[in-house]
């Protein structure tokens, strides 16, 4: 079902029963357009474009929760969660917020023209991870920082997650990320 409001999310209770199909977009499409790894289509051409894009708020093909970036400025289309609990927790594309971005990623975008599509085409390809707080309905970039704040709570698991050899890459931190969803 289609969520149209961050309340129908929480509830699970979608409000639109469209007939839907998400796909995960190309590379090709991703490089040249910039946007998240999944789309929504409508087969029949009965939703607009629009639609899909900008007011669905996230969709539910009834076994993955597929969240839509644009309002969180997370560049355009969706974004699978990969767990759920306090936090939802998905990969995505640079923020376009630039309190967000690192100073590389500016970097990256302060090119000229040639340059800048280059970097834009390899920027576009890059994933951050994120939590979304569904008490306030707010987005963080996951960092080691953000993680030992949230694993505070649990020093054990802080512990054992600042002894991890690769604790800055992406999956050690959404098992850790997984945990705490199960522990709260």
């Amino acid at each position: 079902g289609c969520y149209m409001s961050f309340e129908e999310i929480i509830s699970r209770t979608p409000s639109k029963n469209y007939e839907l199909k998400i796909v995960r977009r190309t590379k090709s499409d991703i490089k040249m357009n910039g946007g998240n790894d999944y789309k929504l289509i409508s087969p029949d051409k009965s939703i607009k474009r629009k639609v899909l894009k900008k007011e669905i708020l996230a969709y539910s093909d009834g076994d993955t929760l597929f969240l839509n970036c644009l309002p969180y400025k997370l560049q355009t289309w969706y974004a699978k969660v990969i767990s759920d609990g306090n936090y939802f927790v998905f990969i995505a594309g640079i923020p376009m917020d630039k309190a967000m971005q690192s100073k590389e990623m500016q970097a990256g975008m302060a090119f000229g023209a040639v340059g800048g599509a280059i970097a834009g085409a390899s920027l576009a390809m890059k994933r951050f991870l994120y939590i979304l707080n569904k008490n306030n309905n707010t987005v963080t970039m996951v960092d080691q920082e953000v993680m030992n704040k949230l694993l505070s709570k649990y020093p054990d698991l802080l512990e054992k997650y600042n002894s991890e050899s690769n604790k800055a890459e992406i999956q050690t931190q959404i098992e850790y990320l997984k945990i705490l969803n199960k522990n709260e």
